[in-house]
């Protein structure tokens, strides 16, 4: 399995993953209005390519760390979906690693992901613990975090602020 940075012809088949994956079309027209954005970096969406076929896409997007005195840049993963039956070869394993192996090369201090115990795995603790919160939390809804330099969290607490693009998606997951 080849992990890779999409390209414009992997489009289509990135929503079709994120559409099969989650029932709905909401992550693929985030990932469509994120690509407008002046903070897009397209080095930070990876495809996953199994016998010359996407089967897999993950996105990271810059987001801040808000408070009353500090903002803090962050990445957040979101979404991450693989086609169904490709999902026993790791292909989702593989997109996380490589891109927390991108975002160190690049600097970058600090990732977020709403996520489940999968993410443990890389290193992900609860947010919360750490004082970072997203707005207007879900009971039972999970951000977690991983400090991509030793202690890069330390001192920092707030909460996230995303890019406008996930301002929609955001208002139908909770409406």
């Amino acid at each position: 399995m080849i992990i890779r940075q999409e390209r414009k012809e992997d489009f289509e088949t990135i929503d079709r993953i994120h559409d099969s994956a989650f029932g709905h079309d909401w992550e693929s027209r985030l990932i469509r209005a994120l690509r407008e954005e002046e903070g897009y970096d397209p080095a930070l969406s990876l495809v996953a390519e199994e016998g010359g076929k996407v089967v897999g896409h993950i996105l990271f997007s810059r987001v801040t760390v808000e408070s009353p005195v500090s903002s803090v840049p962050a990445l957040i993963l979101a979404p991450l979906a693989v086609f169904e039956e490709y999902r026993g070869l790791k292909a989702g394993t593989m997109l996380v690693s490589e891109g927390i192996r991108i975002a160190k090369e690049r600097g970058e201090k600090l990732m977020l992901v709403y996520g489940h115990r999968f993410y443990e795995r890389f290193g992900f603790t609860l947010a919360h613990e750490k004082g970072i919160f997203r707005p207007n939390p879900v009971k039972g809804e999970v951000v977690r975090i991983l400090e991509l330099e030793e202690n890069a969290a330390h001192g920092v607490m707030g909460v996230i602020k995303y890019p406008v693009s996930f301002r929609p998606l955001i208002e139908e997951w909770y409406n």
